[in-house]
């Protein structure tokens, strides 16, 4: 459990569209505040709610965190803005440097309309093979997904090899169970080492996502 969450609301500069047509749960965002702006990835969970990292979703400015002013979200062929994020407070509290607080939760303004399951939270991450998945930097942004091999490390972090992808963070690493069950999530990637060439990913919990749905007021 990460423990308490702090809400943002977030700006809406562009008009928002219907969330209806063909999905993807694997998110597409951007995050801008001021004169800057980064690219991440992220995962549908709910039909109004994508999980991300939470350093994709907010800048720096001296000692300060600040969440980004508007965050685009592509699912598919739909784009959307989202109206708020929350991220736990002890992220903040730490000025971002607790990597197991690093996860963000993003309220779209309707939910989604059209044919998608997204994929089921584990309830604990196991050592194995999974499928990292997430949005290349390059434009046109395209969805790339990698087979990898995954160790739960001491720090209770994910470890698996894997090349420096920095529009991946907040990508998801999901996980086949078997035959006609669906897809786990098991983890968000968050970071690569080039020193061990290994990528980083944060695990979580459905618990987890009730507290943010909860704090972005959602009775659950």
């Amino acid at each position: 459990m990460i423990g308490g969450w702090s809400a943002a609301k977030l700006g809406r500069f562009f008009q928002n569209q219907p969330l209806a047509g063909s999905f993807t749960p694997v998110a597409c965002l951007e995050a801008t505040a001021w004169n800057r702006s980064q690219a991440a990835s992220g995962l549908l969970v709910h039909p109004r709610l994508v999980v991300t990292v939470a350093h994709a979703v907010m800048f720096r400015a001296g000692s300060q965190l600040f969440a980004a002013a508007q965050v685009q979200v592509e699912l598919g062929n739909v784009r959307a803005w989202a109206d708020a994020v929350v991220v736990p407070s002890r992220y903040l509290e730490n000025g971002g440097f607790v990597a197991s607080t690093d996860l963000a939760v993003l309220r779209m303004p309707w939910e989604v309309s059209g044919p998608l399951q997204p994929p089921v939270v584990a309830e604990s991450p196991k050592d194995g093979t999974a499928t990292l998945s997430g949005w290349t930097l390059m434009r046109p942004r395209s969805q790339v997904s990698i087979p990898v091999t995954v160790s739960v490390g001491e720090d209770g972090l994910l470890h698996y090899p894997a090349t420096d992808l920095p529009a991946f963070s907040g990508g998801p690493l999901l996980r086949n169970p078997g035959p006609e069950q669906p897809e786990e999530v098991i983890g968000l990637h968050r970071a690569f080492h080039s020193d061990t060439q290994q990528g980083e990913a944060i695990p979580f919990s459905s618990d987890d996502v009730v507290e943010a749905m909860q704090a972005l007021g959602f009775a659950v």
